[in-house]
């Protein structure tokens, strides 16, 4: 159990590491798939510009932020020498009752004064110095967003004129193949359907013609059979009557031809009103009757279908 256990989780660490392999891979190539076409549509450009001008804002925020700082210093500068002046002109207000101090402490803020008023200028000018940069980075920013805005309008452009290109290219194409269709296509599709058409035509008259030569085969085996059964009778009548010639009485036969001779009736009876001779009679007639009536009907059929 802690074997399967152990080679199931180092499946599983090794399917993770493929995964992370192949998701690293997949990203490094559509990156450099993506440089690849920015390079070829000329939006590499545009992503410099964008760069620019992050860059540009992030130089103008430090700008404007020493700016604060300095303007700071120059308020500070001003109100530290504002309070020195106070405390001199305090001074020269009782100028009359100095002391040794008062007068240690006038040249002490005598040359605080200067030092601030020294300072207080150099703090102006690096406000002013600050305010010239920021002003210069903001027009450098303003010019960096125009430039930028102007390269995406060529860009746009540029990929609206080959959008229109592609889709007049696409119709072109659309166009070609829906008359290629027409020409080559559909013909070929008409002679292919009725070849097909014609084929199927072809095997289902070889079907007929073969079923028509079966069902004559059959007819004609039947007719024969007919034809075969008819003579049997005949031959079986023409020697059953053969049969009751002989075996009537001749006094009979001589009344018969008697009676022929005098053209009177003979007055036996004829030789069908025999029990015997009418029960064949009526079997034969009715045989040959039945035969000849299904032969003819099937002759009839059978012509009928040969000449449809």
């Amino acid at each position: 159990m802690a074997l399967a256990t152990a080679g199931f989780k180092q499946q599983t660490d090794e399917l993770r590491q493929r995964t992370d392999e192949f998701t690293q891979k997949t990203s490094t190539k559509l990156s450099q798939l993506g440089s690849q076409l920015n390079r070829v549509t000329g939006y590499e450009q545009i992503d410099t510009l964008k760069q620019r001008v992050v860059e540009q804002e992030a130089r103008i925020k430090a700008t404007r932020q020493a700016a604060r700082e300095a303007k700071t210093a120059y308020d500070d500068a001003v109100l530290q020498r504002s309070l020195s002046q106070r405390q001199v002109n305090e001074l020269l207000q009782r100028k009359s009752s100095w002391t040794d101090s008062d007068v240690s402490a006038f040249t002490s803020l005598v040359r605080s004064d200067h030092h601030l008023e020294q300072h207080e200028v150099t703090t102006k000018a690096k406000v002013s110095e600050n305010e010239d940069a920021l002003d210069r980075e903001f027009g450098e920013l303003m010019r960096a967003i125009l430039a930028r805005y102007h390269e995406e309008q060529v860009w746009s452009d540029k990929i609206r004129s080959a959008s229109t290109y592609g889709s007049m290219m696409v119709l072109g194409v659309n166009v070609v193949v829906f008359i290629m269709a027409i020409v080559v296509v559909e013909p070929w599709k008409r002679r292919r359907l009725a070849q097909t058409f014609e084929k199927k035509v072809e095997e289902m008259a070889a079907e007929t013609q073969a079923l028509i030569e079966s069902g004559s085969a059959k007819l004609d085996e039947r007719l024969v059979k007919q034809e075969r059964l008819i003579s049997e009778i005949v031959e079986r009548a023409a020697h059953d009557t053969r049969e009751l010639y002989s075996s009537l009485p001749v006094p009979a036969v001589i009344a018969s031809v008697a009676g022929k001779q005098a053209g009177t009736r003979p007055e036996h009876p004829s030789i069908w009103s025999h029990p015997v001779s009418r029960i064949i009679q009526d079997r034969e007639v009715l045989l040959v009757v039945g035969s000849a009536i299904a032969g003819g009907a099937i002759t009839l059929a059978a012509r009928s279908l040969f000449g449809s």
